[in-house]
């Protein structure tokens, strides 16, 4: 009785709604619960009022970004009569140039950059429906990883300074996107890119390869919600067995177990926002809409220069302070239009990077992989779905 009561609330939200698994609200609520349902030993640190607070500015923002998803927003804005594809191209373009130039210095590297970025987009997008183009991205995924082992002579999950070294390295950004696009394709892919991904060194990245394989095949109705949630347990549990490891090869002394480094960086994570949401000031968009402007959080929050995760909203909320509710609304349009137009594949990707970003917190380069997405949304035409059982 109870589980038809609750197969019955589900599928009227995600027929009236679209409130499926795969939505960004149900996304980015599922990875802040998350954060919150580990760090619950430590509650007591924070105390009623501090909680709460971290409960308002959170959900807050999420119940305005969930806005647009309610509201049939394209007429009330007459985004309809608004050429999508020039505008999403212009602010890609011009975010793409600000931040080169603000790291180089230079306006020609800009320029060369991010036209080099708008002609690999336009090939993909050409190529997209390519029979060749999965096994074209596993290759380069491979190649990548191979390069980047080479280059520093060891594993990087076995060397804690080659893993922070190569934290910016092209090498294993274009490694680990090209794999979970190809791992979307063929299941033998996506087993090879898993322990690619694992050896390489970074959780986020392994989480955005499980959890776009999750959603691509929940999507095509070939995985049932029951069997994301055991795969979600194993996938945790995982990941804090790559935490532990990776703290064992920085020569770090922790008695924690790797469930209990998962429970202590949640709680971290909440500790972190929690001193945003006490800061005195606005910062008026040095964190997250500045590139690099991560890593003031650690000098400004905690006393010392480095990338420190707040949870997705955090860096906004440090930036904007109440106002971040604007954002949070301009955020989840563009979230919606991905949602709504883009390839199945294409959105799985940007779903499971949402869910990282829960931990992470938005920055400069997250604003600009968000507007990649709309761009190759506007710009790709959707093929029809073959379902297929795989599971």
């Amino acid at each position: 009785m109870l589980k038809n009561n609750f197969e019955k609330s589900k599928n009227y939200f995600k027929e009236k709604y679209g409130l499926g698994l795969d939505n960004p609200i149900v996304i980015i609520f599922i990875g802040y619960f998350l954060i919150f349902l580990l760090a619950i030993p430590y509650f007591g640190e924070f105390g009623l009022n501090s909680l709460l607070k971290m409960i308002l500015v959170v959900f807050g923002n999420l119940a305005i970004f969930s806005i647009p998803f309610f509201i049939n927003f394209e007429k009330k804005m007459k985004l309809d009569k608004l050429n999508l594809k020039m505008f999403s191209g212009v602010l890609l373009g011009f975010s793409m140039f600000f931040g080169v130039f603000v790291l180089s210095g230079s306006v020609l590297s800009a320029i060369l950059f991010s036209g080099l970025v708008f002609l690999i987009l336009h090939i993909f997008i050409k190529n997209y429906y390519s029979e060749k183009i999965s096994k074209i991205m596993f290759l380069i995924g491979v190649v990548s990883f191979l390069a980047m082992v080479l280059n520093y002579g060891t594993i990087p999950i076995t060397d804690y300074t080659v893993r922070m070294a190569i934290s910016d390295d092209p090498l294993r950004l274009i490694s680990s996107g090209a794999l979970t696009f190809a791992s979307l394709f063929n299941f033998g892919y996506f087993l090879v890119s898993f322990a690619i991904l694992a050896v390489t060194g970074y959780k986020a990245n392994v989480l955005v390869l499980i959890v776009a394989f999750l959603l691509y095949n929940y999507k095509n109705n070939k995985i049932s919600a029951k069997k994301i949630f055991l795969i979600g347990i194993f996938t945790v549990l995982f990941l804090g067995i790559m935490a532990k490891a990776i703290l064992s090869s920085s020569g770090q002394s922790w008695s924690l177990n790797f469930l209990e480094i998962l429970s202590y960086r949640a709680y971290f994570d909440l500790m972190t926002l929690e001193k945003i949401i006490m800061y005195p000031t606005a910062l008026y968009g040095k964190i997250a809409f500045t590139p690099g402007g991560e890593s003031l959080i650690g000098e400004i929050i905690h006393g010392y220069r480095h990338n420190i995760t707040s949870t997705l909203f955090g860096p906004i909320y440090l930036d904007l302070g109440y106002y971040s509710l604007i954002f949070s609304l301009i955020f989840g349009i563009i979230s919606k239009l991905i949602y709504k137009k883009s390839d199945t594949k294409i959105y799985s990707i940007y779903g499971a990077v949402l869910l990282s970003m829960c931990e992470i917190g938005i920055n400069y380069g997250f604003l600009v992989t968000m507007l990649m997405f709309l761009y190759v949304s506007e710009n790709l035409h959707k093929k029809p779905i073959i379902n297929k059982k795989i599971f």
